[in-house]
């Protein structure tokens, strides 16, 4: 999850969009001395700073917390559900995660609690389906967890067999399977399901990623693999680290510098950058010399380096650190918004 906070001379972005009917919401968190508000991406105050802290705009609705309790508002800053809550997530396909008591459930676009808080852990819901976590015996003494999925009425359509599971994404879902002799967990092998719980890829990878623009990261032997929606390999990666991809480009690491990788597997911008962050809105957040700039998808500077911190894009403007300072920049690098001193 995102958080939006605000420690001295840092802050923990989070900017997003959410829909409200066919009103799509734009607003954008801001941290100041009176507390946590939004503005416009025109850089106005549209709801007044005075949360504790806030989450991203989701489906019409945000995070906010006061008094230490979670609960959401509605783009006017009126409480659609008072806060009462000691954690929760942004809304995903019509619920959100909440968090009482130390067990995770879900509440719907209304408030109402459709899943009460009784899980270990949970994830969002995609495709009507959430994957939770569930404690199990073992001839009745020994306890272990395993992962199933529930539907919005709380019933559990796929049995809670896996040992980890993420949701649903391009209608299907990565977990992991394993050999369980009382205390020992043996044969860790991730594979992809379907949304009847079948498998489509069978579990044979040492690791996992979610399928995104139809390609999925994993890890099988020594290699690691983008792979196509039948399991077949499409490209070897050749690097330490990778993530997925994301407008076209996926970001990977020598280990020591950042480029990207197109969908054919060809670096597209050079491995030259310090540190890089996804793509959003066409430009992506990469560090040179220890401060921080955009470039577009073909690795051409667009916004020079100067910031000590740097975030995506929404709504056409970033969050950014300039010299202490925390500001909203356009694409151009005019500063939309900047946070007052006092």
């Amino acid at each position: 999850m995102m958080h939006f906070g605000w420690l001295p001379g840092c802050l923990i972005w989070l900017a997003t969009a959410g829909a409200i009917g066919a009103q799509t919401v734009a607003l954008l968190p801001v941290a100041t001395s009176a507390g946590y508000g939004f503005i416009t991406p025109e850089g106005k105050i549209a709801i007044a700073p005075r949360f504790e802290q806030v989450l991203a705009f989701s489906e019409g609705r945000a995070a906010a917390r006061l008094e230490g309790q979670w609960g959401f508002i509605d783009p006017t800053g009126q409480w659609l559900v008072p806060p009462q809550y000691e954690q929760v997530f942004p809304y995903r396909n019509g619920y959100a995660r909440v968090r009482r008591a130390g067990r995770w459930g879900f509440i719907d676009q209304f408030g109402k609690e459709v899943i009460p808080p009784t899980y270990r852990a949970a994830q969002d819901f995609a495709y009507g389906l959430a994957p939770v976590e569930v404690v199990q015996k073992i001839l009745g003494v020994v306890q272990r967890t395993r992962w199933g999925f529930v539907n919005p009425q709380g019933v559990m359509v796929i049995p809670p067999k896996f040992t980890r599971a993420l949701a649903f994404h391009e209608g299907l879902a990565a977990v992991e399977v394993a050999t369980q002799t009382l205390m020992v967990t043996t044969g860790h092998k991730w594979g992809f399901i379907d949304t009847t719980g079948q498998w489509v890829i069978p579990p044979r990878f040492r690791s996992a990623r979610n399928f995104s623009e139809g390609l999925a990261l994993v890890r099988e032997g020594n290699r690691t693999l983008f792979i196509d929606r039948t399991g077949k390999p499409v490209f070897e990666v050749p690097y330490r680290q990778v993530y997925s991809f994301v407008e076209g480009r996926a970001r990977v690491s020598d280990g020591t510098y950042w480029g990207f990788i197109d969908q054919q597997g060809q670096v597209v911008v050079p491995l030259r950058f310090e540190q890089a962050l996804d793509f959003s809105e066409g430009l992506a957040a990469v560090r040179v010399e220890g401060r921080w700039g955009y470039i577009d998808r073909e690795g051409n500077l667009i916004i020079p380096p100067r910031y000590e911190q740097a975030h995506a894009f929404q709504h056409g403007v970033a969050l950014v650190s300039e010299g202490g300072r925390l500001l909203y920049i356009d694409r151009g690098g005019r500063v939309r918004w900047q946070r007052p001193t006092s």
